[in-house]
């Protein structure tokens, strides 16, 4: 069972409202088993909520695509409209906290908290 209530998470991130409690529950969990609260201090709820979003978001969208991986779009067309995209090369061990908003929030907290780029 999660520390953060359910209600607290949603409060910051409504948009997860349809989400189900229990799967929210699942990755407040495994969030808070990856941020230290002590290294994190006052920014420590914070982090955990962003990382939470961020694990939620890439279930959601594996899910929605029938266990795909996850590709960013480079283009796309309607009629005679085609727009291109810059597409980001993604490296290293936190490149896919860059495929979400909310994993840019928790890089953006973790850089804050003094805590650099994770090496394996």
């Amino acid at each position: 069972m999660p520390t953060f209530d359910t209600d607290v998470f949603l409060e910051r991130y409504p948009e997860f409202n349809e989400v189900d409690y229990t799967k929210i529950d699942l990755f407040l969990s495994d969030a808070e088993m990856e941020v230290s609260q002590s290294r994190w201090g006052k920014l420590y709820q914070r982090g955990v909520l962003a990382l939470t979003a961020h694990l939620l978001r890439l279930s959601l969208w594996t899910t929605e695509g029938g266990g795909g991986a996850n590709r960013n779009l480079a283009s796309e067309s309607a009629g005679e409209l085609s727009v291109s995209y810059a597409v980001p090369t993604l490296t290293g061990t936190d490149a896919d906290y860059q495929l979400t908003a909310y994993g840019q929030e928790y890089l953006r907290l973790r850089k804050l908290v003094g805590i650099g780029v994770m090496v394996a």
